[in-house]
């Protein structure tokens, strides 16, 4: 099963809800991480970013890189060439070592192609004052840094039913339990992931 959607829109509640189903989690953007740090990785976003994205020990500097990425769709989709066939790569690797149900974490899901990888995908939504609050709560993030992030994710989740994966919108403007009663009534529904 894969997990998706925007920046504070509650993709890791859902993917919490799962976990206590017994689901265990492939989280992408820690996958994300473990590929910043190999050498040849840094090597190229030094190269195609400059030096400044790099901290004074060589690593990537995460921050200097979000907002230089975060605030261009071309230099996002310059990272995302670099960085996601290695993602997508490690993702499969984990699945296929994995027993049990799984569940791909993955805000971008559908943008990388992992969706391939699941039987289905739950979008999650959230209004964007909800958003905005729950990114300024959880990150201390400002409205405008807030809004560049959700914008940078525009489309994650398709309008149609062309994703080729059964995909489930799951709103989450309410409370956990309203929104644990949403995503429990997709898993008894396809009958995956019980314990």
């Amino acid at each position: 099963m894969g997990v998706a959607g925007g920046y504070c829109a509650g993709k890791n509640a859902v993917v919490e809800l799962l976990r206590e189903r017994g689901y265990q989690e492939i989280d992408v953007d820690r996958v994300g991480h473990e590929v910043l740090e190999l050498p040849e990785v840094r090597r190229s976003l030094a190269g195609l970013f400059g030096p400044e994205i790099l901290a004074a020990s060589g690593a990537v500097d995460r921050r200097a890189l979000g907002r230089r990425v975060f605030s261009s769709r071309g230099e996002l989709r310059r990272l995302e060439q670099v960085v996601h066939p290695l993602m997508v790569q490690r993702v499969g690797e984990r699945i296929r070592a994995t027993s049990g149900p799984v569940v791909i974490n993955a805000a971008i899901l559908f943008r990388m192609d992992l969706q391939r990888m699941c039987d289905l995908v739950m979008c999650v939504r959230a209004g964007l004052l909800r958003r905005l609050r729950r990114a300024w709560r959880r990150d201390r993030c400002g409205p405008l840094s807030a809004l560049r992030r959700i914008l940078s994710q525009r489309g994650i989740c398709p309008k149609s039913r062309l994703a080729g994966v059964d995909t489930y919108y799951v709103g989450n403007n309410g409370t956990l339990a309203a929104l644990r009663a949403r995503v429990l009534a997709v898993v008894r529904q396809k009958g995956i992931g019980t314990r």
